[in-house]
């Protein structure tokens, strides 16, 4: 995994849910069956349930909460 990721809240191309901490990712919620993760494989960055292994590559910084507009 690239050491370049932007760290904290991300996501992969707008899916899914994960959390970078240096060159870690721990997936949260899988951006391909969009389950949300067993603790054990989210600590391993990878889905529990479809076996996806996130790619560096598609990694971008999540939108804060606060950026989301409901209104529009």
């Amino acid at each position: 995994m690239s050491t370049d990721l932007p760290q904290g809240r991300v996501t992969f191309r707008g899916r899914g849910l994960a959390f970078a901490h240096g060159a870690k990712l721990v997936l949260k919620v899988c951006p391909l069956c969009s389950q949300w993760n067993a603790p054990r494989a989210a600590d391993l960055g990878q889905c529990g349930w479809c076996a996806y292994t996130p790619s560096g590559r598609d990694v971008e910084p999540a939108p804060s909460r606060h950026d989301t507009d409901i209104t529009a």
